[in-house]
């Protein structure tokens, strides 16, 4: 059987509705964006948010503090500051939730001190323009003998220099640039593009470069219409990138945790199969995956459908996906 190669990731897998509004992502993707940035980056971040260079990065700590329930911070990271260890926590929040944001951040702040016993410098980074105005950075009781205050510095993107982190070269806020101030000479997507178009004439790594391209798309989606956005990824950047395979295997296993949770076994089958044959149809020819819809129909077990899935998503060829799909016969 002759095979055509032709991946068409230009468009997004598990497309269901317009771009617009994202439906075709996971939906923690700007959990996935911003965390994959910090944990790639942290030196560049920590540069950023604590204002100044003179410290040692050490390690990403355990920020789980089982209590009632699990909390986890976004980021708990040990630094060496002024010869001291510290930790800094790094807390990123897409809409206003001041009230819910304050009592959080005191319970978070409380555990980690309860565990580990050392200083820490918490930040809250709002991503959308018009998020955290009202946020008053902590909690003060004022009362005699029994004063509590814990304070946390507010970081609203809007209020940042977009155009100052190309300027300094700071890897860790690229992706963040669309959601910053622009030069008064950009409005609206205007300055989204632009930054896409300084970051793909950046001296970088194919990698990196690819990643960064990626998250400026998803993080700009909180501002812009994704129609606003065309052109910013090519097919090879998004299959060249660890942050767009990332979010679409996400999509997938967020997409068949919801079949089951929806009810029987044969819905979740039939979501795996509608969402595997996307997946064969957006990367491979789809008069040739045609071919193969018969014998993927018999498939009853849905643990087999989803190990297909993941072979879909790391086949570099059909060939090589149907090799494994006869490999599972019998």
């Amino acid at each position: 059987m002759s095979v055509i190669y032709k991946p068409n990731y230009k468009i997004l897998l598990f497309r269901e509705q317009s771009d617009s509004d994202y439906a075709s992502l996971p939906h923690d993707r700007y959990d996935i964006v911003t965390k994959s940035t910090l944990k790639s980056y942290p030196e560049d971040i920590l540069r950023k948010v604590l204002e100044r260079t003179d410290f040692t990065f050490l390690e990403f700590v355990d920020g789980e503090f089982p209590n009632v329930e699990v909390r986890r911070t976004d980021s708990l990271i040990k630094v060496l500051l002024d010869d001291q260890l510290v930790f800094i926590h790094i807390e990123f929040q897409v809409d206003d939730s001041a009230v819910a944001m304050t009592r959080r951040n005191v319970g978070y702040l409380g555990r980690c001190y309860e565990k580990y016993g050392l200083p820490v410098f918490s930040h809250v980074i709002y991503l959308r323009p018009n998020a955290g105005s009202n946020d008053p950075g902590g909690y003060k009781q004022d009362i005699q003998n029994h004063r509590f205050i814990v304070e946390y510095k507010v970081i609203r993107l809007i209020q940042l220099d977009g155009q100052s982190v190309f300027d300094t070269e700071n890897i860790g806020f690229l992706p963040f640039t669309p959601l910053m101030q622009p030069p008064e000479e950009y409005t609206g997507s205007q300055w989204a593009i632009q930054c896409n178009n300084q970051t793909k004439a950046l001296s970088l790594p194919a990698d990196i470069r690819n990643n960064v391209l990626v998250s400026q798309w998803v993080l700009s989606g909180l501002i812009h219409p994704h129609q606003a956005l065309d052109g910013f990824l090519s097919e090879e950047i998004m299959q060249e990138s660890s942050v767009y395979q990332h979010l679409l295997q996400t999509t997938g296993e967020e997409r068949y945790q919801q079949g089951l949770q929806q009810g029987t076994e044969l819905g979740a089958r039939q979501i795996a199969l509608k969402y595997l044959l996307k997946l064969l149809e957006h990367r491979f020819d789809s008069n040739t995956v045609r071919i193969l819809q018969p014998t993927l129909d018999s498939i009853i077990n849905v643990t087999r459908l989803t190990e297909l899935h993941d072979a879909a998503l790391t086949a570099h060829n059909l060939e090589e996906f149907v090799e494994r799909l006869d490999n599972g016969r019998g």
